[in-house]
């Protein structure tokens, strides 16, 4: 492997980021959590994953959401985060996250992490839309309409997961 890239799941509430990594680890270990664990690095058995490219790391909540607890961005990076052949991280678009993403970002930089923004259709907020211009390796974009049952929401994620995951698969061999 030449690289490691961490995605920064970029949106507000409500936009699929917490179910969305707990969909993606089940796809691509097994895993079925009903409540995924925050700060989690979990063994790859994908039956297409190549040698070498192992674990996931999911922080599950956005970093907003557990600032009192975690208090800065590079205390957050020394006593949670563990390095992982891919990262999974979050974070909202308003508040101090205009401040909070650069410096997570300088801290997975500091790793030797590749750092993409994940950004969603249903958050794309004007927030979101400053959060594009930051200094990211890659922007990708997820198309999650608005749909209207948990049903076809949790489908609707299961679904993105699961393309995000052969996404990741495909350019394992390549980084």
């Amino acid at each position: 492997m030449f690289s490691h890239w961490a995605y920064v799941l970029v949106g507000n509430n409500n936009v699929g980021k917490t179910s969305f990594q707990r969909h993606l680890v089940n796809k691509l270990c097994g895993t079925n959590y009903q409540r995924l664990p925050r700060n989690l690095v979990t063994q790859i058995t994908h039956r297409r994953s190549v040698r070498g490219w192992a674990t996931i790391f999911t922080c599950n909540r956005s970093y907003q959401e557990k600032r009192a607890q975690y208090k800065s961005v590079a205390r957050y990076f020394r006593f949670y985060f563990e390095d992982a052949d891919v990262c999974i991280l979050a974070s909202h678009t308003n508040g101090s996250a205009q401040q909070d993403v650069p410096e997570i970002m300088r801290q997975l930089k500091r790793r030797c992490y590749n750092v993409a923004g994940v950004f969603w259709s249903n958050g794309f907020d004007q927030d979101a839309r400053e959060m594009t211009l930051l200094p990211w390796d890659e922007v990708l974009w997820i198309a999650n309409p608005n749909r209207r049952g948990s049903r076809r929401i949790d489908q609707q994620i299961s679904e993105i997961a699961e393309q995000f995951a052969d996404m990741l698969i495909a350019r394992a061999p390549l980084q």
